[in-house]
């Protein structure tokens, strides 16, 4: 298949995108927030669909071109279930729709949509276990944003990253973590600032806790997508506890949850002085994700969706072709009135 992703952030291009192009489809990617050539790559490329994993701006973009031109939309609204209102209407227009969250299925369902589930994972090329980097030798690491509007991630503020301003700590991320209007910052020594996403094996390597906080907490299989790549780059992983986390992984075995600060301060001291057992449980983790949580894997379970794209684009350029007869069959009969 020939697929069109709309976006390059680094779970496309690094992710799901590579994954798609190393299955032996044809992929090409366009960045449409900031590119405006999306019309050349539609009518050059021809994709038989488009993949796209949200953006109201993008969406605003890209709906009337692909109406046009009969081209499938397949959406995966990575923002599920927190932002699912606003995602509903453009799910309501695609072809497929597919969804981190198993529970926003249901959801789906009350307006017809029949929604697939697809997680998060990791990909073995670039989620790998690197070569330590003394930059980022630190004792407890977090990478992400400070965004405090999730109920589940002040919880996960409050669990994982307060008890751990007690060590040698570096959080990488936007520079909201240094804004002090917010309920949670940081003073300057705990901010790493922005860290690539190449960097994120280096860290894993690098650093002997790499912790971990989510937006939602509730669900079965929604998580920072953060947990799988930091898995399969071998990262030690100290993580808050969620349902989704207890579903697909075994603690203290494939990683480390805690429920509370004072749990949190005693496992990052434990561990700490545990550097073979550290190692051993990120070993495990590793090897638990690229069995069972690769985006190679998460493509193949949703193979016999995608097929249908290619079965929905052929009907409408028959419907196209027949009603172009139909309109050459019809000028032809005109001219012939007039003659």
């Amino acid at each position: 298949m020939k697929i069109l992703f709309v976006n390059v952030a680094p779970i496309i291009i690094y992710g799901i995108g590579q994954a798609f192009s190393d299955l032996g489809h044809q992929v090409k990617y366009l960045n449409i927030d900031i590119d405006e050539s999306l019309i050349n790559a539609l009518d050059e490329f021809q994709p038989d669909f488009v993949f796209n994993d949200g953006g109201i701006d993008r969406m605003q973009k890209l709906f009337p071109l692909l109406n046009d031109r009969k081209v499938p939309h397949v959406y995966w609204a990575i923002e599920d279930p927190t932002f699912y209102q606003l995602s509903l209407p453009y799910a309501m227009q695609s072809s497929i729709v597919l969804t981190p969250c198993i529970e926003s299925i249901e959801e789906y369902a009350r307006h017809g949509i029949q929604a697939q589930l697809l997680m998060f994972a990791c990909h073995p090329c670039f989620h790998y276990q690197a070569v330590p980097n003394h930059r980022y030798q630190h004792e407890l690491v977090f990478i992400g944003n400070n965004y405090d509007y999730h109920m589940g991630r002040k919880e996960g503020i409050n669990t994982i990253l307060k008890p751990a301003l007690n060590f040698d700590t570096k959080i990488y991320g936007n520079e909201w973590w240094l804004d002090t209007s917010r309920d949670f910052h940081i003073s300057p020594e705990y901010y790493g600032g922005y860290l690539p996403n190449e960097h994120l094996p280096l860290v894993c390597a690098s650093s002997q806790i790499i912790l971990g906080v989510h937006s939602i907490a509730d669900s079965g299989t929604m998580m920072s997508m953060r947990s799988f790549e930091i898995l399969g780059s071998a990262g030690f992983y100290l993580t808050q506890w969620t349902r989704a986390i207890e579903c697909l992984f075994k603690n203290h075995y494939h990683l480390v949850w805690s429920k509370s600060e004072e749990e949190t301060l005693d496992l990052i001291k434990f561990y700490l002085t545990h550097p073979e057992l550290r190692k051993k449980i990120a070993e495990q983790g590793q090897q638990e994700v690229y069995a069972r949580h690769t985006y190679h894997n998460r493509i193949k379970s949703i193979e016999n969706i995608l097929d249908q794209v290619s079965t929905i684009k052929a009907a409408r350029a028959n419907i196209n072709y027949i009603d172009n007869k139909t309109r050459i069959k019809y000028q032809k009969s005109w001219a012939v009135e007039r003659l």
